[in-house]
């Protein structure tokens, strides 16, 4: 089974790259905490209100905030339509971002009762039947991945060829915006670099890479969390009907999903050099998977790695929005959004060249990517009667 995973990219060692609680109405600017810890509610009531203030100051304000629960897309949407300019829509969006792993709001959560062992395996069963099938019932089609990258800066002295450079630290911040045409063909998916239109280089971006949302990933998750653990979770409410929530764990041992991290120190070459080696380990992992209990179409799935406190990479996951789209004229569930997250140690090592020896805080890559403009590959040819009669 062929796994997935996770991909930044770096070049040797150089990325290519108060007032009191918030009150309903407001969004305060300049708080003492930098970051007001607040829940989806609170954010909803805060923005409802009318306001005078800036694209700019309302960015900066939504910047020192922190949310407590996942805020859903399509909260989201409805949000970024009221607020005044693109930056304060970039802020929000890091924010509803840095949540997607969050706990669901309590009123997106509907108390009806649990199912019982027999009605689960029902659903389970549907799940996996459609897994089964669903990749293999998409045509072959193209779409526009669109990704919004963020990162921060984490404080290093780096040395180079003059001497040592000091770079202060950022906070997670907007970095830049590409289009990607992706064609899905024959069950793979190819990114055609020859359509790519970056808003900024490709560098810029970061060099965070996800890949698989059209199969791969559903399809070894579920594979892998059946040899784990499939527990029942809750009942939410999806955009249009009642969507049923399982939690699945996967021990390392189990997994098929490996991070990989490019490039760290491996000592030196013969010509004094720095040796690179790219960081590649398996990983266990967890998450919930969010489905139509009717017919065990998914539509969120969540995944974040199990990495050990304080290592290189200590965190990395990826959550996937499914919606129905329209292509050739029928209707297909495909990928809608997804949000990448990995973080590592990138500041470089004191002393000799080892994983434990890099120091710092961890940089923090950030994607948010949305699928658009679906089309089936290939051409159409309409062949027309010439009732003319001329030959």
């Amino acid at each position: 089974m062929r796994g997935f995973h996770l991909l930044v990219l770096m070049a040797g060692l150089t990325l290519l790259a108060a007032p009191g609680k918030l009150e309903a109405g407001q969004v305060e600017s300049g708080a003492k905490n930098p970051m007001e810890k607040v829940s989806v509610d609170q954010l909803e009531q805060a923005l409802s209100i009318p306001s005078t203030k800036s694209d700019a100051q309302t960015a900066q304000a939504l910047s020192a905030l922190e949310l407590t629960e996942r805020l859903s897309t399509v909260r989201l949407t409805h949000l970024q339509a009221h607020l005044p300019g693109e930056n304060s829509r970039q802020a929000l969006l890091l924010l509803a971002d840095q949540s997607i792993f969050l706990p669901t709001a309590p009123d997106e959560i509907e108390p009806a009762a649990t199912p019982d062992a027999a009605a689960t395996r029902q659903m389970l069963t549907r799940v996996v039947n459609y897994v089964n099938t669903t990749v293999r019932q998409l045509p072959n089609l193209m779409a526009v991945r669109e990704t919004t990258a963020f990162q921060n800066r984490p404080r290093e002295d780096r040395v180079d060829a003059v001497g040592t450079v000091s770079l202060g630290e950022l906070p997670i911040h907007f970095v830049g915006r590409s289009d990607v045409a992706v064609t899905y063909r024959d069950r793979k998916e190819v990114e055609d670099q020859g359509a790519t239109r970056a808003l900024k280089s490709r560098a810029s971006l970061g060099g965070l890479v996800t890949s698989g949302e059209f199969g791969p990933i559903l399809t070894t998750v579920l594979a892998d969390a059946l040899k784990g653990r499939i527990t029942w979770a809750r009942w939410e409410s999806g955009p249009n009907t009642r969507w049923a929530v399982f939690h699945y764990e996967v021990p390392g041992e189990k997994s098929n999903y490996k991070v990989k991290f490019c490039c760290i120190g491996g000592g030196f070459r013969g010509d004094g050099q720095a040796e690179q080696q790219v960081f590649d380990e398996r990983a266990g992992y967890h998450g919930d998977i969010a489905f139509d209990p009717s017919d065990g179409t998914i539509e969120r799935i969540t995944l974040e790695a199990e990495m050990p406190a304080g290592g290189l990479v200590p965190r990395a996951g990826i959550a996937i929005e499914y919606s129905p789209v329209e292509i050739g004229g029928k209707s297909y569930t495909c990928p809608a959004r997804s949000v990448s997250l990995l973080e590592a140690h990138t500041a470089a090592p004191k002393g000799m060249y080892s994983r434990a020896n890099y120091q710092g805080a961890p940089k923090i890559y950030l994607n948010d990517v949305v699928f658009r403009d679906y089309r089936r590959f290939g051409s159409e040819v309409r062949i027309l009667a010439d009732e003319s009669g001329a030959p």
